[in-house]
C-alpha cells in the first residue's frame, strides 16, 4: 500500500513539475512608447526606436511603441533619420510600461547615487541637485534623471548626502549624444565619499586643446574639442599629481592636488607652445581614370615641415611638395593617405583619397561606357530620389565571399548631390547583381560616406554555381547573400545581413513603368528564414538592365525601396562621361568622353570652335573664364565616317581661396615692426594686407606680388591683421582668417628720465634767451 502511494506521488510530480517549470521560464516584458519631435517641437518625421541589440521600430505620425521588453537596465537609442540625421543615446531602468517622448538634439541626465557601492537609501535628505535650473530631486532606489536637456551644453549635477554627513560631491559635464561605442554618454554614478576634478586645458593664448591626455593618479581623461576633461569618484583626502600631455609631449608640468567636498574646478593653462601641423588636404575626393599616370594634389597647412604620401601601408613619397605622380601597374581600386610632420609631431588626415583605375574594355561586353538608365526611387517610409546610373568602365573586385568578380563601375547621379558629393556601384557583369557600394557626402557638407559589400551566390538543386539570367527554363534555384553596410556616421550603427534563400525564375512576364512596356525575366527571392520575399526583379534584353527592382531588405534607412526604370540610353553615337550642366569651382577644366567602337580619333568643339583632335579620351582645358561652355564630340571613324555625338553644357564659376597666413596665429613684440608670411595661390596674383589697429582705422598696408611683407610702424596693442589675393583676370578672393599682433611698448622705447631731463632744460633755455631778447630790443626802443 505504501509502494502504491508513493508511485502515484511521484506521477503527481512529474506532471506538475512541468507546469511549474513553464511558468518560471516565461518572464513578463513591458513596453516603452511614446511621441518624438523635431528640434523646433513639431512631430519629427520617421525615426528609428531601438532597444539593446533588439529589432528596431519606426515611428508613425510622430510616436512610436517598442514592445517586448524584459526588466532591468537597458541602453535606448532615437535616430532620426530625416530630422538632422542624428541619434540620441540613454539608459533606462525598465519596472513596468513606461512612456518616454525623445526630442532631436536633446538628451536625458541619468544617474545612481551609492554608498559602500550599494544603492544609497532613500531619504529626503539625501539629493540631487541640477545647478543651471535648480531642480532638486530626492532619489529613488538611488536612482533619478533631469531633462531632455540640449545637446552640446555644459550642466553641473551635486549630490547633497544630508542624510549622512552633509558632504557634497560635484560632476560638470556637456550633454552628450552617445553613440554606438558610448551608450550612457550622460548617466553618472555618485559614491559617498569620493568627489570630482574638472576644467578645460588651454594654450598661451587661451584656445583649446583638444585631444590631450589629463593624467591624475593612475585614470586618464581625454579632452574634448572645449579642451574639458572630467575625473569622476575620486576618494576624498587623496593628494595626487595631475599632467598633461599631447602627441606624446608633456604640455603641463605636474601639480599636485588635494581632493576635497565641494566644486571641483581645476582649470589647467599649458606653458608650453606646441604647434603640431595642421591636416593636409587632398584636393579631390575621390579619382577615376584609365590606366596612365594620375596626379595626385593635396593642400599643405601651416606648422608643417615634411609630408608623407601612403599608399595602403606603404609610403610612397615623403618630401615638401604638394603632388605625386602616381604610374598604377594595373587597375583596381588605391587608397591614399596624407601625412603632415614637423618637429613637434605628426598628424595623418583621417580621410583617405580613393584612385579608381579602369582597365581597357571589350566591345564585347554587355555594357560600355557612355550607357546609362534613369529610375525613379520610391522608398518606405516615404521618400522619393531619381537617380542617373552611368557605365564609365569595368574592373575586378572581391565580393563579400572573397569571391573574384569581374564587374561594372557605375557612376550614380541625383540632382539633389551637392558639389563634391559622389557615388559609385558596382556591378556583377555576369549576373548583374551590385557587389559593391560607395557614397561620399559633400566637403563642404560632411565627412559621412557609406560603403557596402554585397555577395551573391546562385547554384542550382545540386549546388552548383549558375547565373540566373542564363536560366532557360522556368524554376526553381538557391541564393546564399551576403551583405555589410559600413555606415560612416557617428553614432550610426552599421548593418548586416547573411541569408539563405529561394529563387524562382520566371520567364516572358509582361511591365510597364514610365519607360515603357517590357518583356522580362522575373525573379522572386524569399527568405527561407521567415518566408518574406525579400527581392523582386525585372531584367529585359533591349534595356541590358533591371527594368525594376523592389527590395525589401535595403537597410536601416527604409522598411522598402522600389526602383523603375524612366528611360535609358544605349548609345549610338559618341558619350560623354563628364555630365551635362555640371558646375566648375576651378578655372582648370577636364572633360571626358567614353571609347567609341570604331573610331580613329575624336574632335572636340567648345562653343564653336575645334579645341582638340586626337586619339585620347579626355582633355584638360587650362585657365577658363566664369561663364556656360557648350561642348560637342565628334568621332571620326577608320571608315572616314563622320558621327556627330552628344552635346553638354558645364558652367565655370571660379572661386580663389584665400591665401593661408604661415606666421604664426598669435604673437607679442616689443617693436613696431614684423614680418608677415603667407602661402602664394595658383597663377601670379597680387596680394593686399589689411591691417585694423585695435584703436584706429583699418589701412592697406601691403600691395604686392611678394608673400610676405615687413609691416612698419605697427599701433600699440593689438593688430588684427588679414591678406587676400588677386589674379592678373581680375578674379579676387575673400580676406584670409586673422591672425593677430600685439605690439607692446618696451622701456628701451620710452625716452629715459636723463634725456627727458636734458630735454625740459633746452626749451627753458630757449623761453629764456627768447625772453632776454625781446626785453633788450624794447629796451632799445626807449
Amino acid at each position: 500500500m505504501r509502494i502504491g502511494i508513493l508511485l502515484v506521488s511521484i506521477l503527481l510530480i512529474s506532471f506538475i513539475s512541468p507546469v511549474s517549470t513553464s511558468e518560471e521560464t516565461e518572464q513578463q516584458t513591458f513596453t516603452l512608447s511614446g511621441n518624438v519631435f523635431s528640434s523646433s517641437g513639431n512631430p519629427a518625421n520617421s525615426t528609428s526606436i531601438k532597444v539593446d541589440s533588439m529589432e528596431s521600430t519606426w515611428s508613425s505620425n510622430g510616436a512610436y511603441s517598442f514592445a517586448g521588453i524584459t526588466p532591468g537596465e537597458h541602453t535606448v537609442r532615437a535616430y532620426f533619420m530625416n530630422d538632422g540625421h542624428t541619434v540620441v543615446y540613454r539608459k533606462i531602468i525598465v519596472e513596468s510600461d513606461m512612456e518616454l517622448d525623445w526630442y532631436e538634439g536633446r538628451n536625458w541626465i541619468t544617474f545612481e547615487v551609492l554608498e559602500d557601492d550599494t544603492n544609497i537609501q532613500d531619504s529626503e535628505l539625501n539629493t540631487v541637485e541640477l545647478i543651471e535650473t535648480s531642480e532638486n530631486i530626492s532619489t529613488q532606489s538611488g536612482r533619478g534623471e533631469f531633462g531632455p536637456y540640449q545637446i552640446g551644453e555644459y550642466f553641473t549635477l551635486m549630490a547633497y548626502y544630508g542624510g549622512i554627513d552633509q558632504s557634497t560631491q560635484f560632476v560638470h559635464f556637456r550633454m552628450e549624444a552617445g553613440s554606438s561605442s558610448e551608450h550612457g554618454p550622460n548617466d553618472f554614478h555618485f559614491n559617498h565619499g569620493k568627489n570630482s576634478r574638472y576644467g578645460f586645458l588651454t594654450d598661451l593664448y587661451g584656445n583649446p586643446i583638444e585631444g590631450a591626455s589629463v593624467i591624475y593618479g593612475s585614470t586618464s581623461s581625454i579632452t574634448n574639442s572645449d579642451g574639458f576633461f572630467l575625473f569622476q569618484n575620486l576618494d576624498v583626502g587623496t593628494i595626487q599629481n595631475l599632467s598633461a600631455s599631447k602627441w606624446g609631449y608633456q604640455i603641463v608640468d605636474p601639480i599636485s592636488t588635494e581632493i576635497t567636498h565641494g566644486q571641483g574646478w581645476l582649470n589647467i593653462t599649458s606653458t608650453v607652445e606646441t604647434n603640431l601641423p595642421d591636416y593636409a588636404n587632398f584636393t579631390t575626393q575621390i579619382i577615376t581614370s584609365q590606366l596612365e599616370q594620375i596626379t595626385i594634389d593635396w593642400s599643405g597647412g601651416a606648422y608643417t615641415d615634411f609630408y608623407s604620401l601612403y599608399l595602403g601601408e606603404e609610403l610612397v613619397y615623403r618630401g615638401e611638395m604638394e603632388s605625386f605622380d602616381f604610374l598604377p601597374e594595373q587597375s583596381g581600386n588605391y587608397q591614399f593617405r596624407i601625412e603632415s610632420t614637423n618637429s613637434n609631431g605628426s598628424k595623418i588626415n583621417p580621410k583617405d583619397l580613393q584612385v579608381i583605375v579602369l582597365p581597357s574594355q571589350p566591345n564585347s561586353d554587355l555594357w560600355s561606357p557612355g550607357m546609362s538608365w534613369n529610375y525613379s526611387l520610391v522608398s518606405t517610409p516615404e521618400f522619393y530620389q531619381n537617380k542617373t546610373y552611368t557605365s564609365i568602365g569595368s574592373e575586378s573586385i572581391l565580393d563579400s565571399f572573397g569571391n573574384n568578380r569581374s564587374s561594372y563601375l557605375l557612376r550614380v547621379s541625383d540632382e539633389d548631390y551637392e558639389e563634391g558629393e559622389k557615388a559609385f556601384r558596382w556591378v556583377d557583369s555576369e549576373g548583374l547583381m551590385t557587389i559593391h557600394t560607395f557614397w561620399a557626402d559633400a566637403p563642404s557638407s560632411s565627412s559621412y560616406y557609406q560603403e557596402g559589400f554585397l555577395g551573391w551566390n546562385f547554384t542550382d538543386s545540386t549546388g552548383i554555381p549558375v547565373n540566373p539570367l542564363h536560366q532557360v527554363a522556368d524554376g526553381e534555384l538557391n541564393l546564399h547573400f551576403n551583405r555589410t553596410n559600413i555606415i560612416g556616421v557617428p553614432g550610426h550603427p552599421n548593418g548586416y545581413d547573411d541569408t539563405t534563400n529561394s529563387v524562382i525564375v520566371t520567364h516572358g512576364v509582361e511591365l510597364t513603368t514610365a519607360a515603357g512596356t517590357f518583356t522580362t525575366t522575373h525573379l522572386e527571392i524569399t527568405d527561407n528564414n521567415d518566408g518574406i520575399v525579400s527581392w523582386e526583379m525585372w531584367y529585359n534584353e533591349t534595356v541590358r538592365n533591371w527594368v525594376k527592382i523592389i527590395d525589401r531588405l535595403p537597410g536601416s534607412h527604409s522598411d522598402m525601396v522600389i526602383r523603375e526604370l524612366t528611360s535609358f540610353e544605349v548609345p549610338i553615337t559618341p558619350q560623354f562621361i563628364t555630365e551635362d550642366n555640371r558646375n566648375f569651382s576651378d578655372d582648370d577644366v577636364e572633360i571626358e568622353w567614353a571609347q567609341f567602337p570604331g573610331a580613329q580619333r575624336y574632335k572636340l568643339i567648345e562653343n564653336g570652335q575645334v579645341v582638340y583632335i586626337g586619339e585620347d579620351s579626355r582633355i584638360n582645358l587650362p585657365n577658363r573664364q566664369d561663364g556656360e561652355y557648350n561642348f560637342q564630340i565628334i568621332a571620326e571613324m577608320t571608315t572616314g565616317q563622320i558621327i556627330q555625338g552628344e552635346k553638354i553644357s558645364i558652367e565655370v564659376f571660379f572661386v580663389l581661396e584665400p591665401p593661408v597666413f604661415l606666421s604664426n596665429s598669435h604673437s607679442t613684440i616689443t617693436s613696431d615692426e614684423s614680418i608677415v608670411t603667407w602661402s602664394s595661390v595658383e597663377g601670379r596674383a597680387m596680394y593686399t594686407v589689411l591691417v585694423m589697429p585695435e584703436d584706429g582705422p583699418s589701412y592697406e598696408a601691403y600691395n604686392g606680388y611678394e608673400n610676405q611683407t615687413l609691416l612698419e610702424d605697427l599701433d600699440t596693442g593689438i593688430n588684427r591683421i588679414r591678406v587676400k589675393a588677386t589674379l592678373e583676370n581680375g578674379k579676387a578672393s575673400e580676406f584670409s582668417d586673422s591672425i593677430f599682433i600685439t605690439f607692446e611698448r618696451s622701456e628701451d622705447n620710452l625716452p629715459s628720465p636723463s634725456a627727458l631731463s636734458t630735454l625740459l632744460l633746452l626749451v627753458f633755455v630757449s623761453r629764456f634767451s627768447t625772453t632776454r631778447r625781446n626785453e633788450s630790443w624794447q629796451h632799445d626802443l626807449k
